[in-house]
C-alpha cells in the first residue's frame, strides 16, 4: 500500500508495549489483505530489528532468508556467507544480538508457513521463550493470515505455545464507513457503492483512483485483462495450504453470490445433496472469514437453532463471484470487458449494492449510535391484519438492535432504490414489533433511504421524533475519522 490509514489505535498500542521495555511475545493475525504487513512495517520504522516474511517454500529457504536478514542487522560476515541451519540456531543468534546490543524487534510474518515446514517450531519457540526470550530486551511478533491456525495452534489451549504470549490482536477490516478515507472527495452515494464493490479491506480500497469515477475504477482494477484484482480470489485460495482443489469452494461461493443462502439449496448446487461435504466446505470458508452463518438476531441459542442462512462476508468477493467468475468468456479482451461493464454490471449495480451492502452500513451505524450489544437481521412469521382478515406472513427486517438482556432497542428499514421510504414500511415494522416486543419499552423505528422519505412518514417522524428516526445518507458518514 502507498498509504497508511486509520490504524492509529493499533499502532499506538504496539508503540506503548515497546516503550514499556518488557520482553514481548506478541501475536498479530487476521485474514489476508487486512493490512497486517503495513501495520508491522510502520511499527518497525526507526527501530532496530528484522522483518521476516515466510513463504510456502521449504525450511532450508526460510533459514536462508532469515539468516540473510540477521546478517544485515548484525553485520556478521560469517553469518552472511554460511547461514544458519536450524531454527534453534536462529533463536540463539537473536538472543545473542539482544544481549549484546540491546532492544530489537523480530517479526515472523506468515508464521503458519514456518509451522507447516518445521513441525516442532512451536515447541522450539516455547522452550526458547521460557528459558531465554522472556528475560531479553526482545519484542518478538508472530503474525499471519491463517486465522484458525493462530486461534488453535498458537493461542489455543492445546497449542504448543499456550500461555506464552504476552499479548495478541486480531486485526479486523476497516469500519464499513471508513471507505471514505481512501476517496475523501466522493459523495455519500458513491461511498456506499464503493463499499458494495470493494468492501472494507485496505488492499482493495487502496487500488482505487480517486480522480476516476467508480465505474472506471471497476473496469481498471477488476475487469480489464491484467487488472490488479482480476484474479484476486484465485490468489487467496492458492495461498491456503489446506485447500487442494478450489473448485467446490468456488461453486459454493458462486451459489451464495447468486442468492442461494439455505443449506439444502447449497447442498444440491455444490455437492449433489451431500450435506456432510457441504458442512466441511462451509466450515473452512467460515474459518477463512469469507462466509458467515446468520440467524435471526433474536435467536438466543444459535448453535441449536435450525433457522439459518449463509452469505459471503466480503463485499469484494460477493462482487467477483456475482459479476466476474460466471462471465470469464466475456472478459477475454478490453472491448468485451468494457461491454460487460456497460451492458450488464452498470444497470444492476444499485440492485446489487442494496442488499446486503447498504444494509450492513446501516447496521454498523446503528450499532455505534445505540451502543447495542447486537445488531443484525430478523426474519420469521408475523400475524398481521389484511383486507382479507388476519394472515400469517413471512417478514424480514433489515436492521434490528438488541441490548445485552435481549431487549429489542430498534427496528429499521433500508431502502436503496429510486423511490422514497413510505408509510408501508412503517406499518410493516410496527407489525413485526407487535409480534416481537411483547413487554418492556417499545423500540425506536429507524428508516434509512437513498432518495428520502414520503410525506406521511416525515409527518409521523415530526410528530413523534423519539419514536421514528429518518436517516439520510450524509448522516451515515457524518462521524469524523482520523487518518
Amino acid at each position: 500500500m502507498d498509504r497508511f490509514l486509520n490504524r492509529v489505535d493499533e499502532l499506538e498500542m504496539l508503540e506503548q508495549r515497546w516503550a514499556g521495555g518488557s520482553a514481548e511475545l506478541f501475536v498479530l493475525y487476521g485474514r489476508r489483505r487486512v493490512g497486517k504487513s503495513e501495520l508491522l512495517d510502520r511499527f518497525l520504522e526507526g527501530k532496530r530489528g528484522i522483518y521476516f516474511e515466510a513463504t510456502s517454500s521449504k525450511e532450508i529457504d526460510h533459514l536462508e532468508d532469515i539468516s540473510r536478514l540477521l546478517a544485515e542487522l548484525t553485520g556478521d560476515r560469517v553469518l552472511a556467507e554460511q547461514g544458519l541451519t536450524s531454527w534453534p540456531a536462529v533463536l540463539a543468534a537473536v538472543a545473542t544480538e539482544a544481549e549484546q546490543n540491546g532492544p530489537i524487534v523480530v517479526i515472523l510474518d506468515e508464521f503458519q508457513y514456518v509451522a507447516r515446514e518445521t513441525r516442532d517450531i512451536g515447541t522450539r519457540l516455547n522452550k526458547f521463550w521460557r528459558e531465554q526470550g522472556r528475560k531479553l530486551p526482545l519484542f518478538l511478533v508472530l503474525s499471519g493470515s491463517d486465522v484458525s491456525f493462530f486461534q488453535e495452534d498458537v493461542m489455543g489451549y492445546s497449542g504448543s505455545m499456550y500461555g506464552r504470549r504476552t499479548g495478541s490482536l486480531r486485526l479486523e477490516p476497516f469500519n464499513l464507513r471508513e471507505t471514505r478515507l481512501f476517496v475523501p472527495s466522493w459523495e455519500a452515494r458513491e461511498l456506499v457503492r464503493t463499499y458494495g464493490v470493494y468492501g472494507s479491506m485496505p488492499y482493495y480500497l487502496d487500488a482505487i483512483d480517486e480522480s476516476q469515477p467508480l465505474i472506471e475504477n471497476i473496469f481498471n482494477t477488476i475487469l480489464a485483462p491484467g487488472a490488479l484484482l482480476r484474479e484476486e480470489p484465485n490468489f487467496l485460495f492458492s495461498q491456503e495450504g489446506r485447500i487442494r482443489d478450489r473448485r467446490p469452494y468456488f461453486t459454493l461461493l458462486r451459489a451464495l453470490a447468486a442468492g442461494q443462502t439455505k443449506s439444502n439449496e447449497l447442498a444440491q448446487r455444490t455437492t449433489g445433496g451431500d450435506s456432510s461435504n457441504l458442512s466441511a466446505y462451509l466450515e473452512t470458508l467460515q474459518e477463512m472469514q469469507l462466509v458467515r452463518k446468520e440467524h435471526p438476531v433474536t435467536v438466543t441459542n444459535p448453535e441449536r437453532s435450525k433457522i439459518s442462512q449463509y452469505s459471503i462476508a466480503d463485499p469484494f468477493l460477493r462482487f467477483w463471484f456475482r459479476f466476474v467468475l460466471p462471465f470469464q468468456g466475456r472478459l477475454r479482451s478490453v472491448a468485451s470487458s468494457r461491454r460487460h461493464l456497460d451492458e450488464y454490471i452498470a444497470p444492476r449495480l444499485d440492485e446489487f449494492v442494496s442488499a446486503p451492502s447498504f444494509e450492513e452500513i446501516c447496521r454498523d451505524w446503528l450499532a455505534t449510535e445505540l451502543q447495542a450489544a447486537t445488531v443484525g437481521r430478523w426474519w420469521g412469521k408475523v400475524r398481521e391484519e389484511t383486507p382479507d382478515g388476519p394472515r400469517t406472513i413471512e417478514r424480514e427486517v433489515d436492521v434490528v438492535a438488541v441490548d445485552a438482556d435481549g431487549q429489542i432497542l430498534a427496528l429499521g428499514s433500508c431502502k436503496w432504490t429510486n423511490g422514497t421510504q413510505g408509510d408501508a414500511e412503517r406499518k410493516k415494522l410496527e407489525a413485526v414489533a407487535g409480534e416481537l416486543c411483547t413487554g418492556g419499552e417499545q423500540p425506536i423505528f429507524y428508516f434509512f433511504s437513498r432518495e428520502g422519505f414520503g410525506k406521511n412518514l416525515e409527518a409521523a417522524a415530526a410528530s413523534e421524533p423519539g419514536r421514528y428516526r429518518l436517516i439520510k445518507l450524509a448522516e451515515l458518514y457524518a462521524e469524523p475519522l482520523s487518518s
